[in-house]
Order: structure tokens, then sequence, then C-alpha cells
């Protein structure tokens, strides 16, 4: 395979990926079965071609002679509910896919030039009428997706360290219905970019540092209704990608046998505090109310037998939601806090090598303590389980 059509094929096949319930507020864990293993631990010690989405610099850091490709694809089941003094409600939505891929191929000894692509955030809900109380009978319904690709380059600039570059493109959708709006589905472009480093400490020692920038979307125009902002007509606001950046180090005590921990930071505060919904006569004020979020992840992996690899991970991120932003949240219900994780790679040969692995996130509920008195007291909450295969295939 040219890399030309290897790089086409990479794009063809992550433009099919949709949109996907998300763990770290609206943040994926990763885009593959191997990152999602290991708890989205791949910053130092990156686990496939498509880790140079969280840092630029694993596209030099494969293990390849000539190039590879990597192509995930999962299945997520997520359980949302929103809970009032009068009774429980279930979210009608709760499956989805997700696809991740990546290609990488070696120019030269020290340059490397890669692609990936797939959904990376999302969220969404489905509660019928009358969840908030009989005098709300609208629905409240979301759809929100983030797919990026990103073109990378990596330089090794000597044996230890290793530089990485990636622009990135995003695609974000989105949908809402509350009982005080309703905005149709529509997507707008977005563009930033994400640089990184890895660096060999000792042998068997090595760190990871990368940032990836705010990616600035194009603002949404909605044809819209509303009963607060001027009826039916034209809906417009900016919804940006907020800006992160993170750090892990990862040790191999032996050959078989990797430990990786990672700590992320990621700035919801900045794009997902407060947005501004400007209708033809006036502004719906848009509290959602997250904090910024710091995510831990823990990751390690084993070769238990030749050509066979263990793989566990543990990822925590305080909710971006708290007590006081419940009720500006039930069509964003992201709270999960803490996850499991547990892979399987069986490598077929040199060349080829396949990854099974499942993630269950954790129910966790968050109590509002500003509810109206009449449904007092509200809460939402979630849980969910993740199911990915991969196919990896070196060259």
């Amino acid at each position: 395979m040219s890399k030309k059509h290897l790089l086409i094929s990479t794009v063809i096949l992550a433009a099919s990926a949709s949109s996907a319930f998300a763990t770290n507020g609206d943040n994926m864990l990763g885009l593959t079965a191997l990152q999602w293993a290991r708890g989205g631990s791949v910053v130092a010690a990156p686990v496939d071609i498509p880790s140079m989405m969280y840092n630029p610099a694993a596209a030099g850091e494969i293990k390849i002679d000539k190039g590879g490709f990597d192509m995930s694809l999962g299945l997520l089941n997520a359980d949302r509910s929103i809970d009032t003094s009068a009774h429980a409600t279930d979210s009608d939505s709760s499956n989805y896919l997700a696809m991740g891929v990546g290609a990488v191929t070696k120019i030269s000894d020290k340059l490397s030039l890669g692609l990936t692509a797939g959904g990376v955030a999302g969220l969404g809900v489905d509660f019928a009428g009358g969840t908030l109380s009989p005098a709300a009978p609208a629905a409240v319904v979301s759809t929100k997706s983030l797919f990026k690709i990103a073109p990378t380059i990596a330089y090794a600039v000597n044996k230890d360290l290793t530089l990485g570059l990636s622009p990135q493109i995003g695609y974000q959708s989105l949908a809402m219905r509350t009982p005080q709006f309703t905005l149709p589905q529509t997507g707008e472009f977005g563009f930033g970019a994400a640089v990184g480093a890895i660096y060999h400490i000792l042998p068997n020692l090595q760190a990871g540092l990368s940032y990836t920038s705010k990616m600035k979307m194009q603002e949404y125009s909605f044809n819209g209704t509303s009963v607060a902002a001027g009826g039916e007509g034209t809906y417009k606001m900016k919804m940006d990608v907020p800006q992160s950046a993170a750090i892990g180090i990862a040790y191999r005590p032996i050959p078989k046998l990797l430990f990786e921990a990672d700590v992320k930071w990621i700035d919801f505060s900045d794009v997902m505090e407060r947005v501004d919904l400007e209708g033809p006569t006036g502004v719906i004020p848009l509290t959602y109310g997250w904090k910024d979020q710091i995510v831990y992840s823990l990751g390690a992996e084993f070769e238990a037998v030749p050509g066979l690899t263990i793989r566990s991970g543990y990822n925590y991120g305080k909710s971006p939601i708290g007590a006081e932003d419940v009720t500006s949240n039930y069509g964003s219900i992201a709270v999960i806090e803490h996850h499991l994780s547990l892979g399987i790679t069986k490598h077929w040969n040199p060349a080829i090598a396949t990854t099974l692995s499942y993630t269950h996130g954790f129910n966790n509920k968050v109590t509002a303590n500003n509810a109206p008195p009449a449904l007092a007291p509200v809460s939402i909450e979630a849980s969910q389980n993740i199911v990915y295969l991969q196919l990896s295939f070196r060259f």
C-alpha cells in the first residue's frame, strides 16, 4: 500500500465515526481499544498510532519499520437519569458507536508523518416530556459530538528526545430541545493545534508532555424557536472546544511489564461556564457552570506469554458539574468520575494484532442544592459500559 493510499483510507474510515457519550466531562478517554484499556494513559508511552491525537510526538515513538495503521470500533452503553421528588426518568438514548483510526509512515530515521482521526468528545440525552414536572411537558433532548482530524509530524532530535506537532481540524455538531427552546441539528468547523514531547530519561523510564490549544469553532446558526427570545427565527451561539495540557511518566521495571501515570488539565470553565444563545429579540444565557477538570489516569500492561499482552487502566476526573449546576445541565449529564478498564492484545504475527477492551464507568449522582422547592431534591446520574475492538497492522 502506498503512503498516499494509506492516508486516504484513514480519512475514509474515520468519516464513519458516530457521536458518543463521553466520560471525562464530554471528552472521551481515548480513540481506540488500546487507549481505553490503559485508562487513557498514553502521553509518555504511546500505545498505538492514534495516540498522536493526545501527544503528537507519538508519531515518532511507535515501533515500526516503514509504517502502519490502527483501526478501532467501539460500542458505548450509557445509562442517564433525572430524579425529582415526583419520579425518576431514564434517558431513552443509551447506545452509541465510536471509531478511531490512524496511520503513520517513516520518512527517515528522524522524521515521521502521520494522520489520525475520530470522535474525541460528545454527549446526548433523550428525556420524555414531563420529566421535570407535569407543568413542563416538553422533552429534554440533546446531541453533541466532536470529530477531529489531526495530520502530524514528529522529529527525533536525538535518541532520547522526540518532538511532535499537529494542526487539528474539528467538526462539531449540536442539537438541543428544552422547555425554553428548540435548536435543530447543525454543525460547524473549527481549528486548533497540539504540540508534544517524549523524553527517555533512562532506558526504562520516559516522560511525556503535551498541550492542545483551544479549538475556535465557527458560530452556530440555528433555524430554531424559543418563547423567551423571539419565537421562530435564527439563533446563534459560540461553543469552542477547551484547551488541555497533560504530563505523564512511564516505567518499565522488566521488559514485559509497563506502568504509566498521566495527569491532564481540561479548561472547561473557559468554554462551558456560560454560553449566550442570541435570538431574534433577546439573549438566553446558558449558565452550564462547568468547572476545570483534572484527570488522573493509571495504566499497566504485561506480556503474559509471547504474543499475548494484558492491559488494565484506571481513570478519575471529578465531575465538572457541581451541585449548584445540576438544574442547568439536564441535557448534558456528564458526571461519571471513576473508570476501570481491562484489555487483551493478541499478536498473530509480527505485522498483525487485534485488541479487545472493556471499560466500566461507575455510577455517579450529583444532587442540586438550588432546585425549586416543588421538585427538590433533584439529581442527575450516569454510568456506562464501553467495549472496543481494534486491528493493528505494521509493515
